[in-house]
């Protein structure tokens, strides 16, 4: 019977699975098929006398005349193969689903090697064997032959009439990681589907190992655990097309979909994409088989295996899991939320620059005649958010509690309430704090009437008060608008008597200002300003402070968490206060910038307003979501819930 056992299991098995032992009898390594590759092992150590597997290879080549096979099929489940006898005549083996190889048996085995017809009691017993087999997570394969003195010409009569040889018991151990990968799924909101070809009860066994399925869920419905056959008859219409009612009413409780052929998964995929209850589901699917190959091209995103996966099921899908492992897909959907993210951080700083750095120019120069900020200026706060930025947003590393969320829904517009809050308050605290630095400072403060210390009224003052400054604006605006709200000491001129005080020490007339103080370079351009090189400074600190408000999406109060994990964003942002320092500080450099030199009082003053943007933030996150709530869609979104909805909602996104 040893000999019959092994003879079947190797005859049955495709010449590409082959499998080399060590001396100790363990498995050196292995290539082809996972099932063919265990039975070969097996059968390898009950032919020993017959040299091994190899050696009854060697009697029936692949290219041997009197060989036939019929291919495993997801329909048939079941694969045979027909050789020349030793004795004269064919020998048909098969093996199987136990369930459908069982029902093709008349006779059996006996363990001292007689043959008998199989009764009624037989089948019993091999079915309740079949059942504790799978209870245990085993699957189970029935290997069965026929003795022929012809092959028919008929391939569909071969599996007639077999007899049953016995069972065997597969275990595919569930990797060490992949429950906790499913634990993962869940509380990132993602239902994990199993589909596969096994026996309900494997399936269930297994499933339950993983995590797939609870007491709770197997309480709750019936309609966990399913045939595929019981789920056509239930969602596919005569015409081939998919009951939708019916389906929904199915697949939010589905979890296990066993003895299943890729048109089930294919149908499964299509319904649940298909389908209007709650939000649109997104639905990625797993494979390694051609069959795969339809429901791996119509989901969402299909993961092919690299290790066992055929070359159609991965040109079919959209990313290959090299590593054969559920928990790289799990890495997979924490990578792409990392991406998503990112991108979002990145746009949220991008658009508070932009609105607020348009508006500086736009108002500014249509009141003043030039814009507060020069050309050259606007390519650097460019450089700050497209380059720099893009580097130090892009490169945050996924964080574990990316999967301590739900998915976003597929129609949720690019820009969250959340997002147009942040870029709505820190754009309007910007502008409020630089539009009061370009209007109200810079000589807009008179002279302290009660000191008639010229030298301390005009001189001092003007050196080191910021309310004394000189003004960056052109002499035109502060001499006319300035002057008739008597707020504003004019320029120098000698037929202008309000630019001259008494000075009561001397009793002589004395200009208010030098004269040098209203001089412009050739062209009318106003020189490079304390004033506005101030203005300059506090913008682009502004900006960096927000940087470090930007890598949080989620309201959340820290900011710092996690910010030295990201090495390029900590250099990244101590270069650009370096490379700000530079073009203000070092002669020529701020020549060409249009800036002035500051004092280290100035810088102090630049470094906190700049900062401001912290405690503005966690003041801004207080302001009621509703009033922020997004009124229209980017191209290729649908009006829905935002964010915040989503990250409440238990959305079932993942199918396998």
């Amino acid at each position: 019977v040893r000999s019959l056992w092994g003879r079947a299991m190797v005859v049955n098995t495709s010449f590409k699975s082959d499998v080399e032992v060590d001396a100790s009898g363990q498995i050196k390594k292995y290539a082809g098929n996972d099932t063919e590759c265990a039975l070969l092992f097996v059968s390898d150590k009950m032919l020993k006398d017959e040299g091994g597997y190899r050696g009854v290879r060697a009697k029936h080549p692949m290219d041997d005349p009197k060989r036939s096979t019929i291919s495993f099929s997801s329909d048939r489940k079941r694969m045979s193969t027909c050789v020349g006898a030793e004795g004269g005549g064919y020998v048909l083996y098969c093996k199987g689903a136990s369930e459908v190889v069982l029902g093709l048996c008349s006779r059996i085995v006996r363990a001292d090697g007689t043959e008998e017809g199989i009764t009624n009691e037989d089948r019993e017993g091999i079915e309740r064997e079949i059942g504790n087999f799978a209870d245990e997570g085993l699957r189970t394969l029935t290997i069965a032959y026929r003795k022929l003195d012809e092959v028919p010409e008929d391939k569909d009569s071969w599996e007639q009439g077999l007899t049953l040889i016995g069972l065997v018991g597969l275990e595919d151990p569930v990797r060490a990681e992949v429950p906790d990968a499913i634990k993962t799924c869940k509380g990132a909101g993602i239902v994990v589907r199993m589909v596969t070809g096994d026996n309900p009860r494997t399936a269930a066994a297994i499933a339950r190992k993983c995590g797939i399925l609870t007491p709770e869920l197997e309480a709750a419905s019936d309609l966990c655990i399913m045939t595929g056959i019981d789920f056509r008859e239930r969602v596919v219409k005569d015409d081939e097309t998919i009951d939708q009612a019916e389906f929904d009413k199915i697949w939010p409780h589905l979890r296990v979909l066993a003895r299943s052929s890729p048109l089930d998964k294919l149908t499964l995929v299509t319904g649940i994409q298909q389908s209007r209850i709650g939000v649109p589901q997104t639905v990625a699917v797993t494979g390694d088989g051609t069959n795969d190959a339809p429901a791996l091209k119509r989901a969402d995103v299909g993961f092919a295996m690299g290790q066992t996966g055929t070359q159609v099921a991965q040109n079919a899908a959209d990313i290959i899991v090299m590593d054969d492992n559920f928990a790289s897909i799990v890495q997979a959907v924490k990578w792409g939320r990392c991406v998503y993210d990112n991108i979002c951080k990145f746009l949220q700083f991008q658009l508070t620059v932009n609105l607020t750095a348009c508006a500086i120019a736009v108002v500014g120069a249509s009141i003043l005649t030039e814009s507060p900020l020069n050309v050259i200026q606007l390519l650097w706060v460019n450089m700050i958010m497209d380059s720099f930025a893009s580097v130090a947003l892009a490169t945050e590393d996924p964080r574990p509690d990316l999967l301590e969320r739900s998915p976003y829904p597929r129609d949720q517009p690019l820009l969250s309430n959340r997002m147009i809050r942040q870029l709505v308050g820190h754009s309007g605290w910007q502008l409020v704090i630089l539009f009061l630095m370009i209007f109200a400072l810079g000589d807009v403060c008179p002279p302290d009437p009660a000191n008639h210390d010229l030298c301390e009224a005009y001189g001092k003052l003007y050196h080191d008060a910021v309310g004394t400054m000189r003004s960056g604006r052109p002499e035109s605006y502060d001499s006319q608008y300035f002057t008739y709200e008597d707020t504003c000491i004019p320029p120098f001129s000698e037929d202008d008597p309000r630019s001259f005080v008494l000075n009561e020490e001397t009793e002589e007339m004395t200009p208010a200002r030098p004269e040098a103080y209203c001089v412009t370079e050739h062209g009318g351009h106003t020189p490079p300003s304390r004033h506005f090189t101030i203005l300059f400074t506090v913008f682009v600190l502004m900006q960096l402070f927000n940087q470090i408000n930007s890598r949080k999406l989620h309201g959340e109060s820290n900011v710092f968490v996690g910010i030295l994990d990201n090495r390029f964003f900590v250099l990244i942002m101590a270069m650009e206060f370096l490379m700000q320092l530079v073009m203000v500080e070092f002669p020529w450099v701020n020549l060409a910038m249009g800036c002035k030199g500051l004092s280290m009082n100035d810088w102090i003053l630049c470094i906190m307003i700049g900062a401001t943007e912290l405690p503005v933030n966690i003041a801004i996150s207080y302001l009621p979501l509703e009033w922020f709530k997004p009124r229209s869609s980017i191209k290729g979104f649908k009006k829905g819930d935002d964010q915040d909805k989503a990250e409440k909602d238990d959305v079932p996104m993942l199918s396998r």
